[in-house]
């Protein structure tokens, strides 16, 4: 234990936290996911216990709330680009928390529906394709580019915290209160959110209105030529949309799995979710090291390697086996998978954040978005008729399948073939 005090206190003394404005946005970001972490996790629940949904009913509910980006994202990423961000993330998180209230109120009242968490859904997803983009864009005119890949790996170990804390308080909330109510905590989480955005002062001032470079047309064209015309970019954003894919067809049949056909309890997933991930924490801490060993692009490898190994004992679980082993044949893909699964995430935020000229950025991230959107529909009805059709057990190791081919594909691109233009383009960010 006294070895592992110096890794423990390094974060802390990072140049990042001497940045106070990136502090403040940080705390205000940590809030809300905290809460989202809670959402994520009883929202299922709100559906398959409360209102008895099915794994099409899942699948249908997860393509929904991707549909709007197909059609908002490239239009949004124009606006994201000619509008103050910041006041546009702040009023997406007030609207977030008013969506979010309306589930518990309308059970309160007894009218809650399957429909209403379509319409929830479908609300988000229009909110989405401006709340993405807006964020990525936002953070580099609150920090260095140089202190990108750091500002991200914090904001990561957020969100992998969060992975910990929010399946445990949301399995208490539910246990104490009921899926519906235990969203009350999210809704106050978006409310504190905006305070702290709102006293955030960026370091590069906004420029709302844009730089008159043309036509909606146009500007959406210069976007969607460097997202997927230029090789790094591309490096980034495929992986990212076929693992998107994977995610989304994981969200249709992995909590009907875990508690019609493994038979664990909503307290117990909540356990295994929250053991898994010990992982992404772990590896949202040490990212920079990776970062620093090998580079950006191998940082963003092993990261893809790790998760392409991680999934294989979600399909071991069985109701035959001990709780306890359940439980952990569900934490260890958060474990493996997890840990290198935030390694690339910061990576590929890096990457994308460092290598696109400011004016673009609202742009690229939108365009990158639709893809995922396009892919998350895919992957959500894929995996829900895939549940209904051959059962939720082969679905799984398709799933587990799936997995691998990001890695696959980025052994042939530049992350691999290029590897010193990937590391000089990120040491030199383009200017806007």
């Amino acid at each position: 234990m006294v070895g592992a005090m110096p890794l423990l206190r390094r974060p802390l003394r990072a140049p990042i936290w001497r940045q106070r404005q990136f502090t403040r946005f940080w705390l205000g970001q940590s809030i809300s996911m905290l809460g989202s972490g809670v959402s994520d996790f009883a929202i299922p629940l709100v559906a398959v216990i409360t209102l008895h949904a099915g794994p099409g009913q899942m699948g249908l509910l997860r393509a929904v709330g991707a549909a709007p980006g197909i059609l908002l994202g490239l239009f949004a990423g124009v606006w994201v680009d000619r509008v103050s961000r910041q006041r546009l993330l702040i009023s997406s998180e007030l609207v977030a928390a008013a969506l979010v209230t309306s589930v518990p109120v309308s059970y309160a009242l007894g009218s809650l529906s399957f429909a209403h968490l379509v319409a929830v859904a479908l609300c988000f997803g229009i909110l989405s394709p401006f709340w993405w983009p807006a964020w990525n864009a936002f953070l580099p005119s609150v920090v260095e580019r140089s202190l990108l890949f750091d500002a991200n790996s914090k904001l990561a170990f957020s969100g992998s915290l969060t992975g910990v804390t929010g399946p445990g308080l949301g399995g208490i909330l539910v246990h104490a209160v009921g899926a519906p109510f235990a969203l009350l905590v999210d809704a106050g989480s978006f409310v504190l959110s905006s305070a702290f955005l709102a006293s955030v002062r960026p370091r590069v001032p906004e420029r709302p209105g844009g730089d008159g470079e043309g036509t909606m047309m146009r500007r959406i064209g210069d976007g969607l030529r460097l997202t997927f015309l230029d090789p790094m970019q591309r490096a980034v954003t495929i992986p990212r949309a076929i693992l998107d894919f994977f995610d989304a067809f994981s969200l249709s049949v992995i909590v009907i799995y875990v508690i019609r056909v493994v038979g664990l309890s909503p307290g117990l997933m909540g356990l295994a979710f929250a053991l898994s991930a010990v992982g992404f924490i772990v590896g949202s801490a040490i990212a920079p090291r990776f970062q620093r060993r090998f580079g950006v692009d191998g940082a963003i490898l092993w990261g893809l390697a790790l998760v392409a190994s991680s999934p294989y004992t979600m399909i071991a679980a069985n109701r035959t086996l001990p709780a306890w082993m359940n439980v952990l044949f569900f934490a260890i893909p958060g474990l493996i998978g997890g840990f290198g699964g935030i390694i690339q995430h910061i990576g590929f935020q890096a990457v994308r954040q460092s290598i696109t000229p400011e004016r673009l950025l609202g742009r690229v991230y939108a365009s990158a978005g639709v893809l995922g959107d396009v892919m998350m529909v895919a992957g959500a009805l894929t995996g829900g008729a895939l549940g209904e059709v051959v059962g939720l057990r082969p679905a799984v190791v398709v799933l587990a399948l799936g997995y691998a081919i990001p890695f696959l594909y980025a052994l042939a691109s530049p992350l691999r073939t290029d590897r010193e233009a990937i590391r000089s383009r990120t040491q030199e960010p383009e200017r806007g």
